[in-house]
């Protein structure tokens, strides 16, 4: 009997593989890397968030919703599985989405267009106003389509929530289960760590099941003590929330906010240099946002002995290829970003 007593959606195709990337394990010397194919969700050209949504939207199945409000950046990969999970489900998607780097109607903002999106592009002064003008106007627009009849819900970004994190509790039941089949002997996980859903989910779960490998998280938002009080307390929650007899502490959470650059959407140039890495080893597209930081941070920690030959190293790929298209100045160098 699964630990997570709730409804769930089939959204994505599961289980998504777990193999091993040999020729980026040579090119490095090491450690043997595998990857987690959460690109290859299906939804929406992939990724980590759809797990998130089998539960969110089971629930507003449950609740008779019929519209979903969420925000992001604007080339945010959640807003775009959301919304495609919606069109699915024959719910109307809105989006409240931050203009910031590539808000060209290009990558995701492209893929809203042919679904069909209601989305409205805020500029803001500062991005400290994302904590407090946007979730302002996610309500406002909640609240029009209440006085419309409508029933819509509020899903924070990322669908970083307790209910939501459940997807990743789930998915490290899947990974223990692969990684036994295929007789590895993990030494850790590595993922993009954003608004720390994920990240929250896949540690708690990692905990709770005994599983013998460390989770470490490359941030690509906040810094790192930051970054490790919300996944703590993300994890807390949804233990609390599912009755797991569990806790996880800040202190229990690896983050290194090192790969982080100039800040979120900002390409490095080392994230740049693994993203061309990726693809040329392993013919496997990484995303500038999250993917490929991630990427940077296991190649450089790889390279500093925080991980060694003798490791093995799973890369969770948690999706975002689409974002690709619309950083293409900054992917062939012809202008608009770190070389």
């Amino acid at each position: 009997m699964p630990l997570i007593n709730a409804p769930r959606l089939s959204l994505g195709q599961w289980p998504t593989p777990l193999h091993e990337l040999p020729r980026l394990t040579a090119a490095l010397g090491g450690p043997r890397l595998f990857i987690k194919r959460d690109d290859l969700t299906g939804l929406a050209l992939g990724g980590n968030k759809c797990r998130k949504l089998e539960y969110v939207l089971a629930e507003a199945q449950r609740q008779g919703v019929d519209a979903l409000i969420t925000t992001g950046a604007a080339q945010s990969n959640f807003a775009l599985q959301m919304a495609a999970a919606g069109r699915k489900l024959g719910l109307e998607s809105h989006l409240v989405l931050i203009k910031s780097l590539h808000a060209e109607l290009q990558g995701n903002l492209l893929l809203h267009h042919l679904l069909d999106s209601k989305v409205t592009l805020l500029e803001l002064a500062d991005i400290s106003q994302a904590f407090t003008v946007v979730p302002r106007k996610m309500e406002e627009l909640a609240e029009e389509l209440r006085r419309q009849g409508r029933k819509p819900l509020v899903i924070p970004a990322g669908a970083t929530m307790p209910l939501g994190n459940a997807g990743w509790f789930s998915a490290a039941e899947e990974i223990g289960r692969q990684l036994e089949d295929q007789k590895i002997d993990l030494r850790a996980a590595v993922l993009a760590c954003g608004s720390g859903g994920t990240q929250a989910g896949l540690a708690l779960g990692v905990k709770k099941l005994g599983l013998p490998f460390q989770v470490v998280g490359i941030s690509v938002f906040q810094k790192k003590e930051e970054a490790r009080r919300v996944v703590a307390d993300q994890a807390s929650q949804t233990a609390k929330l599912f009755d797991l007899g569990e806790s996880l502490d800040p202190e229990e959470v690896t983050v290194f906010d090192d790969y982080l650059g100039p800040g979120y959407g900002q390409p490095t140039g080392e994230c740049l240099e693994a993203i061309r890495l990726m693809a040329r080893t392993e013919a496997i597209y990484l995303d500038p946002v999250y993917t490929g930081k991630a990427m940077a941070g296991l190649i450089d920690l790889s390279r500093q002995g925080f991980f060694t030959s003798r490791d093995a190293v799973l890369f969770i790929h948690t999706g975002g290829v689409a974002a690709d298209f619309a950083y293409q100045p900054e992917l062939t160098g012809s202008g608009g970003g770190a070389q």
